[in-house]
């Protein structure tokens, strides 16, 4: 899809077995759905039930809030890794770091972090964005899960993906009154199944998407267990709000299908990428999200340098900082520094924003 360059505080037994009885309990579909095989299939799906309204509204009472940030402001994030935003000569103006899981071949590398950068990050003040993104990752095919067949990214929906969310929240957890861990799970999602953007494509999309969701509010509630200072969000393609197709669930009306889990999220996550100006689909991604909660870019860049130099004004000079502030945006990450590093305007121009702009969490 594109290149991305990325390259443990123990758990104790008791924390694992309440995080493992508690995704034995969520891992259910939260709204109506087509029935379908209860048993697990040997791809390692769970098959389990339903949650109860009871369970849906404990899942909203726990929600962490994402540190306080004054209207008008924003907190900005970089990555492609926190190695690379560590050394940028915008570091000093970032309140985190952002860096990416794309499958469990990049553990080798994290757990090497959890010894050293890791705490480097934390200890300098600066929050860190895990953005979890799975479209590349293992096979794609028809399966059995709790709601029926589906078709899709297998992974995402394993039992292996769970006991690596465990590691993960493992690896990233810092103290519940330090800087902030922000965790976007399942970036750019809607493309996950087979038949992508619309909710009721098909019977086995709709399977997938339930499954999903389930899966979701399992891993959530690992990364609170796991990591006292996890922050959690639902990572959408910023394309959704472009077009709506009400029959199927697609474009804007795929969004309310996903309320629920929105609702029981700590924030809320979409990107903003491609060669056009992403000036409107953030202006009306925020709008539809902010509904929901907080609202995070987790990460945006432009293929065009002119499209780029464009969003930047549209978007961080005048007065629409305030403007997407006031719809719910709290905090923007740049992917990387390419667009950021094409030349000694566009550095300034980005430090200029961060300086005017954005916030830090004091030490």
């Amino acid at each position: 899809m594109r290149s991305r360059r990325f390259r443990h505080l123990a758990v104790p037994l008791i924390a694992l077995l309440a995080v493992t009885a508690v995704a034995v309990v969520l891992v259910g579909h939260l709204t109506g759905g087509p029935g379908g095989d209860k048993r697990a299939s040997e791809h390692g799906m769970t098959g389990l039930p339903a949650a109860t309204d009871a369970q849906r509204e404990a899942l909203s009472d726990s929600i962490r809030p994402v540190p306080a940030t004054p209207a008008g402001k924003l907190r900005f994030g970089l990555g492609p890794g926190l190695d690379s935003a560590q050394s940028s000569p915008l570091a000093g103006d970032l309140d985190f770091y952002s860096t990416w899981f794309n499958g469990p071949n990049d553990l080798g590398f994290l757990r090497r972090w959890k010894l050293d950068l890791i705490p480097q990050v934390y200890r300098s003040g600066h929050g860190v964005h895990l953005i979890v993104w799975l479209d590349g990752t293992g096979s794609t095919g028809t399966f059995s899960t709790a709601h029926g067949q589906a078709c899709g990214r297998e992974y995402p929906l394993s039992s292996a993906f769970l006991s690596d969310a465990r590691e993960l929240a493992s690896i990233f957890a810092g103290t519940a009154n330090g800087p902030a861990l922000y965790v976007t799970l399942f970036t750019e999602f809607q493309t996950y199944p087979c038949q992508t953007n619309s909710w009721a494509a098909s019977a086995e999309t709709t399977n997938y998407y339930l499954t999903l969701k389930d899966q979701y509010l399992a891993a959530m509630q690992i990364f609170h267990a796991g990591a006292p200072n996890a922050r959690v969000s639902l990572g959408w393609g910023g394309w959704q709000e472009r077009w709506d197709d009400p029959l199927i669930g697609g474009g804007k009306s795929l969004l309310p299908y996903f309320a629920d889990v929105m609702r029981a999220s700590d924030f809320q996550s979409f990107q903003a990428m491609g060669g056009d100006p992403s000036a409107p689909d953030v202006q009306s991604m925020t709008a539809a999200l902010g509904r929901f909660g907080p609202v995070m870019l987790a990460h945006y860049k432009s293929e065009s340098q002119s499209a780029w130099q464009s969003d930047m004004q549209a978007l961080l000079t005048g007065d629409e900082v305030r403007q997407l502030s006031a719809a719910g945006l709290f905090a923007f990450s740049f992917m990387d520094q390419d667009n950021i590093g094409s030349s000694p305007a566009a550095l300034a121009l980005t430090r200029g924003a961060l300086q005017s702009h954005g916030i830090r969490s004091p030490l």
